[in-house]
């Protein structure tokens, strides 16, 4: 949780458009709050708290790890990927290729499946970052 939550402020401060991705940590950490409350007045089994902590973070881990996919929308209107750090690209990549595997070898649905579209929304970063690399189109 404590490398998840270093992760969305690192992209958050590497990202232009800074209000989108403070909008979507909002609502995620509101529906957290909720959920836990749910967990803790409303169900009472174990087995059901585990399953709804999972599909609470699944949701979460799936709107972050695809919130990157908007910049890549961004770079390919702009014909720039100026505002791409490799350093973040590689390092996203690779938690969440590492999260992938690990989910793979749990065989936890709720590990591996959000990071499929982190793994995803990354190589369109890389591919964008190479097409375009930091050069502005001054032809539009």
């Amino acid at each position: 949780m404590i490398m998840s939550a270093v992760g969305v402020v690192s992209y958050i401060a590497m990202t232009k458009s800074k209000s989108k991705p403070m909008l979507q940590v909002l609502f995620g950490s509101i529906f957290l709050l909720l959920n836990h409350w749910y967990c803790v007045r409303i169900v009472v089994h174990e087995v059901q708290v585990t399953e709804q902590y999972g599909l609470m973070m699944f949701f979460i881990s799936l709107v972050l790890l695809a919130s990157p996919a908007l910049e890549v929308i961004e770079c390919m209107k702009d014909k720039s990927a100026e505002g791409m750090s490799v350093a973040m690209i590689v390092g996203n990549l690779s938690c969440s290729l590492a999260w992938l595997f690990y989910g793979i070898l749990l065989k936890d649905f709720f590990v591996y499946a959000p990071n499929i579209v982190g793994v995803a929304t990354n190589l369109g970063k890389a591919v964008v970052k190479v097409i375009y690399g930091g050069k502005k189109d001054k032809t539009a």
